[in-house]
């Protein structure tokens, strides 16, 4: 039998221990902080590249998840942090305080975890005890940022007219 020492030992804990940051009350947290759209709209509004980033987003939410999904019920220790840290990472960005609250535990439970048992016994347990309700939330999440994509407003367009000159129709005339 071949044993591998975890990758990440950061804050591990003593066998049976848990750790306040596992234990994060996400309703404290905003479903979406208007604060951090309005900071992305603010930082990327030229040809409202911020909303391409939010609808980038959406669209890749639930390839994030399913990479976290397998690489937890696989017992995938390296693929697991990374798809958690991706998940955290991103709804961070876009002002999802709740999923990046829900991923955060997740990622705290892998690095205890993984300190006191086999990532194989572990993870699958982790993705038995996290991933519904991170699915949930992010089913959520999307919803209220399409919602405020659909809402926030739009730059002005300004129409200028332009003259067109026809043949035979001399300038200024």
């Amino acid at each position: 039998m071949i044993t591998t020492t975890p990758h990440y030992e950061m804050g591990c804990c003593q066998a049976g221990g848990t750790s306040p940051s596992t234990n994060l009350d996400e309703s404290a947290q905003p479903l979406l902080d208007h604060k951090v759209l309005d900071k992305l709209r603010e930082d990327l509004h030229e040809f409202e590249v911020w909303r391409v980033f939010v609808q980038n987003f959406i669209t890749a939410l639930p390839l994030r998840i399913e990479s976290l999904r397998l690489a937890l019920t696989t017992g995938d220790t390296v693929g697991a942090m990374d798809a958690v840290l991706s998940l955290k990472s991103a709804s961070q960005m876009v002002g999802a305080g709740r999923l990046a609250t829900l991923a955060h535990g997740l990622e705290v439970a892998q690095r205890e975890g993984i300190c006191v048992a086999a990532p194989s016994v572990v993870l699958p347990r982790l993705a038995v005890d996290h991933l519904q309700r991170i699915k949930q939330r992010a089913v959520q999440t999307s919803f209220v940022l399409e919602a405020h994509l659909h809402t926030a407003r739009r730059p002005r367009t300004i129409f200028v007219p332009t003259l067109t000159l026809s043949a035979g129709c001399p300038a200024g005339s």
